[in-house]
């Protein structure tokens, strides 16, 4: 096999080119078929994110903000226990995909129950739902996969489905221990790809947080940030989103009739505004106020609480003014305060803008996990196809990608580096600009960028030339990239 030294950042093309070579190579059986997966998933350019958690943690209810409809079963139906992928279609149908490898196509959406999908539960591998006119964020294909029970893990539809997505969305409802070794549970069945490099974190319910009473911000940005610092190298960065609030801010249920609800809920008398907002059972349960039980349970099934208040006050506001808010103007304020503008932005930043890179780490690791199950390949085909795959690999983005894994050894205390050690390893894996990398600011000059890839470099080959094999092993990994910096940064003056 010749070999196409990697530039340019366009590493899809050249990994594609890899496994179109390879797959003429290969005799019939499981390696063929999954490098012409691979090959397949390369000439396309959409990115696959998968949407883990434990049980209940609110996973679907961000699909359907992600997707700007409600598609996927929430609420723990027990379609939540099926993996569904997520993507535009000509029409609205679903393919039932069986466990047996045969399918079958039945028109409309996603059903509570997996009864109505025509087959048990436990003979469906996974479903595709497909929808006309779907445009999810950053145009990508969602999976919502069933939450990980700490007794069960996850069975081998749901380890497929991680195994091939591009990345990861984290979502934990009440962050705890637990969280910690559920993810930590989710990389290692995902066969350790999903790192801080491709995972984010998300804090699902923060209008629950504490007594769900107030401003749920200041509270959830500091357990957000606690939960980042506790997670890191497991996942990139945690955010805090009030994931009822972003479904209906991103989706098509919330209606201008709803609106004229609310401004009739506005012109009750503000103690007993107060006091029926104290929960949502006793929401549901005011028949003194000005809306009826099925226009309560409507209002509270797309706002809760929280978004109730968020409408009421803008409806308010927007009376001083002389004004009458309307849909429109009710869906700005839900977006702004579900908080799910900065999911999308970190999304987009993280995931849909090295798309390129994801993609192609992705595609090279199920074909270097099926060589490995090649035992009755040749030799001399193995030997080259996986030197090949070590020369792809030696690109600064996808090195980084293996820097990435030595994150999660470190979260998991497999590795030891002290804390400046661990926190310049994090930079170097997730930083998106040279600067960023080096946790510097990104008007740093070039010359002072040099001088402190030279050190970090120096640094790097002490840890390198240590006892610990592991430690070393990432150390040079962390030296190559910056010395890659240096190299790549003209001195000033020189163009």
């Amino acid at each position: 096999m010749t070999a196409a030294p990697p530039r340019g950042g366009e590493l899809a093309p050249l990994v594609a080119g890899f496994t179109t070579e390879l797959e003429g190579l290969l005799p019939p059986g499981p390696p063929a078929a999954v490098v012409r997966a691979a090959r397949e998933r390369l000439a396309g350019r959409t990115l696959r994110i998968a949407v883990g958690g434990r049980m209940n943690a609110g996973k679907s209810t961000l699909v359907n903000a992600l997707l700007g409809r409600r598609l996927a079963a929430s609420a723990a139906t027990e379609c939540t226990t099926v993996v569904a992928w997520f993507r535009p279609g000509p029409l609205n149908r679903i393919q039932v995909r069986h466990r047996d490898g045969t399918a079958h196509w039945r028109p409309g959406g996603l059903p509570r129950d997996p009864r109505d999908l025509g087959l048990p539960a436990e003979q469906i591998a996974e479903v595709v739902v497909e929808a006309a006119g779907l445009r999810p964020v950053g145009d990508c294909e969602l999976v919502d996969t069933p939450g990980l029970d700490s007794l069960s893990g996850l069975d081998a539809p749901a380890l497929d489905a991680l195994a091939r997505a591009d990345a990861m969305i984290y979502v934990m409802p009440h962050p705890g221990a637990g969280d910690a070794e559920a993810l930590g549970a989710l990389r290692a069945q995902a066969d350790g790809r999903m790192t801080a490099l491709n995972a984010v974190g998300v804090l699902s319910r923060i209008d629950l947080l504490g007594e769900g009473h107030g401003d749920p911000w200041p509270r959830a940005r500091q357990v957000a940030a606690t939960n980042a610092d506790r997670l890191a190298g497991l996942v990139d960065e945690v955010l805090p989103v009030v994931g009822l609030l972003a479904q209906t801010a991103l989706g098509d249920d919330f209606t201008e009739p709803d609106a004229a609800l609310v401004r009739r809920l506005a012109d009750a008398p503000a103690g007993e505004l107060r006091r029926a907002l104290y929960s949502g059972r006793r929401f549901l349960d005011w028949d003194t106020g000005p809306l009826t039980r099925t226009e309560r349970g409507r209002l509270f099934g797309l706002l809760g609480v929280y978004g109730i208040d968020t409408a009421l006050a803008a409806a308010r506001r927007y009376r001083a003014e002389g004004r009458s808010i309307g849909a429109a103007g009710l869906l700005t304020e839900f977006r702004a305060a579900s908080g799910i503008a900065a999911v999308v932005e970190q999304l987009t930043r993280r995931f849909v803008d090295t798309a390129d890179v994801l993609r192609s780490a992705a595609a090279l690791g199920a074909v270097e996990a099926a060589l490995g199950t090649g035992e009755d390949l040749p030799a001399d085909l193995l030997r080259q196809a996986r030197a090949r795959i070590a020369e792809l690999r030696r690109h600064p983005e996808l090195r980084r990608h293996e820097l990435a894994r030595a994150l999660a050894a470190v979260a998991a205390r497999r590795t030891e580096l002290d804390q400046d050690a661990a926190e310049a390893l994090l930079a170097l894996a997730t930083g998106r600009t040279p600067a960023a990398r080096l946790r510097l600011p990104e008007d740093t000059t070039p010359a002072d960028l040099r001088r402190a890839a030279a050190h970090a470099a120096r640094d790097w080959r002490r840890l390198e030339d240590g006892p610990l094999r592991d430690v070393g092993r990432y150390a040079r990994i962390a030296r190559e990239l910056c010395e890659a910096i240096y190299f790549a940064t003209p001195p000033e003056g020189i163009p």
